[in-house]
């Protein structure tokens, strides 16, 4: 496995730091491990079941504290990872997240199927990881994209995104609310969704698919979460965003996928109103917020936000630049081929980078506007990079960050190109203006096994500020 590539702000410069030398310890982990039973699991998500049927009837919402924020504010005490014997890039990502946990003042909570695979883990992982990492057996529904599966709460509660029947239009909902914002002249007779190119990129909804709610909930009554609650709304973690404003006021970003989801959620379950705007205030009443807290926006080309964007200090929003991504990867692509007699590919190469910019750029820019009317900050940034003949696939906005215990900023994303790597690490150290101190890369070798995966370090992992206990 290759090392952590370190970049840290000293002295009004940024400078690569070697890794192994900076101080590390392990974090305590106080909270009481129960072992949970399938039968305890059931009987806890069948009590959600009749709190949400209740709400959706009409009755008194289940009040939480506002959900742990995704941005650069948050004291994160731990991590819940899942892990995975036949993810080929699950270990090492646990064992790096433990390791950058030693430094940074987290632990790691990592989810196994079973108790064969929580030993096989333990035994596998390295020293320098082994004893800030604490294995939680789940009898319940298990994948690797922890992040999805529900949403820790400031006060300590978990809720998990509705579990929707089987059958659930999940597909058609996102594609018909497609049609009607990139095509408002299409009238209500969609026809084919064939029809509408525009609509035409990846589709959320696996968690319910794979009833991996349970993920989330077993690793939360296992370490003992404060409460429970089943959202009425389907949003996956990764396709919402909660943050801070300068004063401490709570937000959220959420994909227009996940709006429109849920008023079919709603429309389904009866409710008279079953708008796009009554499922924004859904949305807040699950996740202890106010309505005019929790702003829609595009989707950036993709089926979660948070692979093209990320939040930084308070009010504060990294949105890729595909324009920017292309110039460089052209400057790549002529450096791949500088000097070879033969240019075969080059041509193409450089005509598929510029078509992908072109395509991305239309999302990103109406993304981008929805940020601006919110009052927020906005950078746009060269994060998201496809493979080509110059470079990798890479993504550095599915990153992790927080505050340590010495109120320093960290972030922990993805690795890639040296050249990438260090332009990042210098936008995001020393020209975003959200202090932070350090960005960790973890091993190059893993990225495009996670993101031939559709996911990043965020989607295999979630925050909670409040343990140890």
């Amino acid at each position: 496995m290759e090392s952590i590539h370190t970049y840290q702000r000293s002295q009004g410069r940024v400078e690569a730091t070697d890794f192994q030398a900076l101080a590390g310890h392990d974090q305590p982990f106080l909270t009481q491990v129960d072992r949970l039973d399938l039968d305890q699991l059931e009987a806890t998500q069948k009590a959600m079941r009749q709190q949400r049927k209740a709400e959706l009837q009409g009755r008194p919402a289940q009040s939480v504290a506002p959900v742990v924020a995704k941005d650069a504010s948050i004291d994160p005490s731990a991590y819940y990872m899942a892990y995975d014997s036949s993810d080929s890039a699950s270990l090492g990502f646990i064992a790096q997240m433990a390791a950058v946990g030693r430094v940074e003042d987290f632990h790691v909570v990592a989810n196994c199927e079973a108790e064969s695979e929580a030993t096989k883990l333990q035994r596998k992982l390295p020293e320098s990881s082994v004893h800030n990492v604490t294995c939680v057996v789940n009898p319940g529904g298990h994948d690797t994209w922890a992040e999805d599966h529900g949403e820790y709460t400031d006060a300590g509660e978990m809720v998990i995104p509705a579990i929707l029947p089987a059958d659930f239009p999940i597909d058609k909902l996102v594609n018909k609310d497609r049609v009607l914002r990139f095509y408002p002249k299409a009238g209500p007779k969609l026809g084919d969704f064939s029809l509408y190119p525009k609509i035409d990129f990846s589709i959320h909804g696996s968690v319910n698919d794979r009833t991996t709610q349970q993920e989330a909930l077993a690793g939360a009554m296992a370490t003992g979460a404060t409460a429970y609650k089943m959202a009425v709304s389907y949003v996956e973690g990764g396709n919402f965003m909660p943050g801070r404003l300068q004063d401490g006021t709570p937000f959220a970003l959420v994909g227009k996928d996940s709006v429109a989801v849920t008023a079919g959620v709603l429309h389904k379950g009866g409710r008279k109103g079953h708008s796009n705007s009554d499922a924004v205030k859904q949305i807040a009443r699950d996740y202890g917020l106010k309505p005019a807290q929790v702003i829609p926006v595009e989707q950036p080309g993709e089926f979660h936000i948070d692979m093209a964007m990320a939040l930084a200090g308070p009010g504060q929003v990294l949105l890729n630049d595909s324009r920017a991504v292309a110039d460089l990867q052209k400057q790549w692509i002529n450096e791949a081929y500088e000097g070879k007699w033969i240019q075969w590919g080059k041509r193409s190469q450089l005509q598929e980078v510029e078509r992908r910019a072109e395509h991305l750029a239309l999302y990103e820019n109406m993304v981008e506007s929805d940020l601006k009317k919110a009052g927020l900050q906005v950078f746009r940034v060269p994060g998201c990079f496809p493979a080509s003949k110059g470079n990798a696939e890479m993504n550095f906005f599915n990153l992790r960050q927080g505050k340590n215990a010495e109120g320093e900023s960290f972030a922990v994303a993805m690795g890639g190109d040296e050249r990438a790597e260090k332009a990042f690490a210098h936008t995001l150290l020393s020209e975003i203006p959200a202090g932070y101190q350090r960005i960790h890369f973890l091993d190059r070798e893993l990225t495009p096994l996670t993101l031939d995966l559709s996911g990043g370090i965020k989607c295999r992992s979630k925050a909670r500020v409040d343990l140890p206990a």
